[in-house]
């Protein structure tokens, strides 16, 4: 998965409805939060040789903390924080 889809996040809701999904959920989340992170730190990287990419930053570093927070619900057995959380990335990738 090197792209993150809305049906992707969506499933991944679905998914949390079933306890036995919840590690599989964990790692899928684990993933896209690697992902986000890569991405942030190569913009980051990228700004000393390309000019400026503060409005790309600002965008990543929000879905970075979304993410982070939703694997933090979901370690803590915080489901239904964990969805709203997801459901509130999804508009990050309208």
């Amino acid at each position: 998965m090197l792209v993150i889809s809305k049906e992707q996040v969506k499933n991944l809701i679905q998914k949390l409805e079933d306890p036995a999904k919840l590690k599989e959920s964990i790692a899928e989340v684990e993933k896209m939060l690697e992902i986000k992170s890569t991405s942030l730190w190569r913009s980051e990287d990228m700004q000393s040789c390309c000019g400026t990419f503060d409005k790309i930053k600002v965008c990543l570093t929000s879905e970075v903390q979304i993410l982070e927070g939703a694997l933090k619900a979901l370690v803590d057995g915080d489901i239904v924080q964990a969805s709203s959380l997801l459901d509130e990335y999804i508009s990050y990738l309208e």
